[in-house]
């Protein structure tokens, strides 16, 4: 009797401490969720474009955040504040798996940061101050979530705001020196602007209340001389501007370790020269099988040469290969598709264009009701280059990697499934590398059939490896700009003006080209662990949703999702 007294009382004891590991957990994660939430809200305070990119209108979408220096540290601070604030307040092993991924993001987050601010310095080598606003308002226009009259007027607001954001914006440069290029890049974008303001303008007349668009006219009319008094400026800063940009071998090196890619920039380049080499005989291969006895250029030139015959058509083409590729994933059952989501193909603006030669997708907002993207496809600078850039073996592919299920299906489930923190995560090899992947994928389940699609695949393939290339050498400054320009003109057949267009952009974010050939890579590793631990289990759709569910995320934490959603199966 006195023994089962005693086993009872053990039982009793280890079920009130099991409780209570349930309950510090549960107070842990509490607390973890609270203090993001709350140093959210101080950032969009401070930042309400941040806001209005994610999905909260209400108040900021009138507001512009202040674009001096001051700002740019006091964002650090706020990173820094909260970063203090969990370790101060949270034990790591009492919260949830996902809320430790999360911790994770914010960590890395930091560090990142941390690296751009001190190391990179952009925010005062860079002097382009103009882009930001004109994606926001793009996005305020095309984004259906509210009536256009209450989006119309958080744009007017923000314009009529605009002459003293450039002001402040000027201020954070005053000592240092700017790079010559980006001076040049940031004096053409200010340049394309106005027609965009213009534009702005008439579209909506006639759609917007007559007191509103008249507001409209006057904001747009009285940001001239800003404009005005702002390309004086960047042309001032010529004279003195550096023309080194690249960042250098071991800010490069530093880059990628603190990216947690598990590779050095010496082994990424050895791979894309691996790459390189065997897409080139499979290239060459192809050419002979579809035109035996001529050169691999004039076999990519027969194939492009079958392209609609304007920018019209180009994009109505889009729209429907978007259409096609998403009802094919659910025919097949290869990833689960929200049919309450909306992508938008439309121009890309000209402010934007001298860095985007092609496509691109603007993201939907996180937290928006609807998951709206904006897929811009860019309108080539000679008319000639339109065949090129745009042919009907390649455009189909493309909707791939920026629609269904690339980017699109990639960023609306991400925004759905995990915390906003996932957000923060910057796994750029994982959102370029997934829809890379996505390409060559939906090609094995059928989606692309001819031997010229699979051709004009490879040779972006080709691109892709040539990036790798490219990036690590231009970033660690052992490649110049017409250097870069001639190679991915000699090994991919790319128009000269989507060269320069690429390598611009290359200039800019290094580290990012090398994501898409390096992240598909690591994805089809990850795939194969995957498939070895679930055996005969595997399901591909698992596999798929669990990426698109967590598509911000790097690899290194892809990782232990896998890990973590196996162990619960």
């Amino acid at each position: 009797m006195e023994q089962t007294s005693a086993r009872l009382i053990s039982l009793k004891g280890n079920r009130i401490r099991s409780l209570s590991r349930v309950e510090e957990k549960m107070d842990a994660d509490k607390k973890f969720e609270k203090i993001n939430w709350e140093m959210l809200q101080k950032f969009m305070d401070k930042n309400p474009e941040m806001a209005t990119f994610l999905g909260f209108h209400d108040p900021y979408d009138k507001l512009l955040g202040d674009a001096s220096l001051k700002a740019v540290y006091e964002n650090l601070e706020l990173l820094e504040e909260w970063r203090r604030k969990i370790e101060e307040n949270i034990d790591y092993d009492s919260l949830s798996d996902n809320n430790k991924i999360d911790w994770k993001v914010l960590d890395r987050a930091h560090n990142l940061w941390k690296f751009g601010f001190y190391e990179r310095r952009m925010h005062e080598r860079d002097p382009e101050g103009l882009e930001g606003i004109g994606s926001l308002i793009f996005i305020m226009l095309l984004r259906e979530y509210a009536p256009l009259e209450k989006r119309v007027e958080g744009i007017v607001s923000r314009l009529e705001k605009l002459p003293l954001s450039l002001e402040q914006f000027r201020t954070r440069f005053e000592k240092s020196l700017q790079v010559k290029l980006w001076t040049e890049i940031a004096i053409e974008k200010c340049q394309r602007i106005p027609p965009f303001f213009q534009f702005l303008v008439g579209a909506t007349k006639g759609r917007i209340s007559d007191q509103l668009h008249q507001r409209l006219q006057k904001a747009v009319a009285n940001l001239n001389q800003s404009l005005k008094e702002q390309l004086e400026w960047l042309n001032s800063l010529l004279p003195n501007a550096k023309t080194e940009w690249a960042m250098g071998k071991e800010k490069f090196e530093k880059l990628l370790e603190l990216r947690q890619l598990g590779m050095t920039a010496g082994e990424i380049y050895q791979l894309g020269v691996k790459y390189l080499k065997e897409l080139k005989e499979e290239r060459a291969r192809l050419a002979q099988e579809i035109a035996p006895g001529k050169s691999v250029e004039e076999v990519l030139k027969q194939i492009q040469e079958n392209a609609p015959k304007t920018f019209e058509e180009v994009l109505d083409l889009t729209r429907n290969e978007v259409e096609r590729a998403k009802q094919f994933l659910t025919d097949n059952e290869i990833a689960t598709v929200d049919e309450r989501d909306v992508l938008h193909v439309v121009e890309t603006p000209a402010f934007i264009a001298p860095l985007i030669p092609f496509a691109a997708l603007w993201i939907p907002g996180q937290f928006e009701k609807v998951q709206e993207g904006i897929y811009t496809v860019t309108r080539p600078k000679d008319a000639k280059d339109l065949s090129k850039d745009a042919n009907y073996a390649s455009i189909p592919s493309t909707a791939v990697h920026e629609g269904y299920p690339g980017h699109f299906l990639q960023t609306a489930r991400s925004n759905r499934s995990g915390s906003f923190v996932r957000h923060m995560g910057a796994g750029t090899e994982t959102i370029e590398g997934w829809a890379h992947y996505c390409e060559e994928m939906m090609r094995e389940h059928g989606f692309l059939t001819s031997k010229e699609s699979r051709l004009m695949q490879v040779n972006e393939m080709i691109w892709r490896a040539v990036r790798i290339i490219v990036d690590v050498k231009l970033s660690q400054g052992e490649m110049g700009f017409d250097e870069a320009v001639d190679m991915l003109i000699k090994e991919t057949g790319m128009s000269k003006n989507g060269a320069v267009a690429e390598v611009r952009r290359y200039t800019q974010s290094p580290g990012q080209p090398l994501s898409y050939l390096l992240g598909k890579h690591l994805i089809l590793q990850l795939r194969d662990e995957v498939k070895e631990k679930m055996g005969a289990k595997y399901d591909e759709r698992f596999f798929h949703d669990t990426m698109t569910e967590n598509g911000y995320l790097p690899i290194a934490l892809l990782r232990d999702v896998f890990d973590m959603r196996l162990a619960e199966m």
